[in-house]
């Protein structure tokens, strides 16, 4: 997305993105491979239990930590990705943490700018913590071939046996659905997650392509949240946080999709809604937030961007869209909605 303030110097660009990426959950790296520096957020350091900042900021640092089993598999796909063999760079495999156990993790990342020649000058991705649902899932594949291997002695068990092994495979089976959701939600909101967002918005944009049909996107950002955090404590502001998600799933279509974008920041895709109908809604989602009291004695207000898909559009380019609109209600003194759509 688009940044929302300007820097006069690269020593100011690089302290407000050490900012951004300490409050960012996920383990969001970028690496400038025109000075080999890999700058990772404090959420990296924590998912993997190092101490943040402990660990030198080049690639070798995460070579180092890749599981050895996985090593070569990771290399491949990501030198495939960087020499244009294929077009997207996610992966799964494990990483070694700080006390020596090993993590799964899904690498996802995206080269964001070439030299003139084309080489790969810096790319962006994140880390995200999917042990849990991998862990579940290796555990039930291993209880399952060992149920399939073992059938005929299976047969031979007593009926107290074969109830407990369906036992079993009843629970595992909840591990992988308590993981799957785990994976695809916010933990604090209960909210779709980021990652989870951005398929289904793929999904939305191929369904718009293919049937012709009208396809919006929303942004809110809470305003003056820093203060709620400041003056009543994080605990409060989470509480806020939560009240507004469960705001937002009240008075959105079924079909509608709200998202936690991170932080304070909100998105919601909008299906079969053109721009006139999405920029009513946001309207009267930020009336209905202005009037209501989420916590005792406690109001906020929300800024909101708005924008609609155009033919030939990516990601990108709607998020950079939405993400200007976002930034215009803000400069025009926040708690008001705005669009742009060029």
């Amino acid at each position: 997305m688009s940044n929302h303030y300007s820097h006069t110097t690269l020593e100011q660009a690089e302290k407000t993105l050490y900012f951004i990426l300490d409050i960012i959950n996920e383990g969001i790296w970028d690496w400038n491979a025109k000075n080999g520096k890999v700058i990772r957020s404090a959420g990296w350091f924590r998912m993997l239990g190092y101490p943040i900042g402990e660990l030198p900021e080049d690639v070798i640092t995460w070579e180092n930590i890749i599981h050895p089993e996985d090593y070569q598999r990771v290399m491949a796909h990501f030198e495939d990705y960087l020499e244009g063999r294929c077009d997207v760079y996610r992966i799964q495999y494990r990483c070694k943490k700080s006390d020596g156990d090993y993590l799964w993790v899904e690498d996802s990342g995206k080269i964001v700018e070439r030299s003139t020649t084309g080489k790969v000058m810096r790319m962006i991705g994140a880390h995200s913590n999917i042990h849990d649902l991998k862990t579940a899932l290796i555990e039930l594949e291993e209880k399952n071939q060992l149920l399939s291997s073992d059938n005929a002695k299976l047969k031979a068990l007593t009926k107290n046996h074969t109830s407990k092994l369906q036992h079993l495979n009843q629970q595992l089976e909840q591990k992988v659905q308590t993981a799957e959701y785990n994976a695809n939600h916010d933990m604090l909101t209960g909210l779709f997650n980021r990652r989870r967002f951005e398929e289904q918005l793929e999904i939305e944009i191929q369904r718009t392509q293919r049937y012709q049909q009208p396809l919006s996107l929303m942004l809110l950002d809470i305003d003056y949240f820093k203060l709620i955090n400041d003056r009543l404590g994080h605990k409060t502001g989470d509480l806020a946080l939560q009240k507004l998600a469960q705001l937002l799933n009240a008075h959105t279509r079924s079909n509608d999709f709200p998202a936690r974008w991170g932080g304070e920041e909100f998105i919601i895709i909008l299906p079969n809604t053109d721009l006139s109908a999405a920029l009513r809604d946001a309207e009267r989602l930020r009336r209905e937030i202005a009037d209501a009291e989420l916590l005792p004695n406690l109001k906020l207000t929300c800024s909101f961007g708005v924008t609609t898909y155009q033919a030939g559009d990516s990601l990108d380019n709607l998020f950079n869209r939405v993400d200007r609109a976002l930034y215009l209600a803000k400069e025009n003194s926040r708690n008001n909605v705005q669009t742009v759509n060029d």
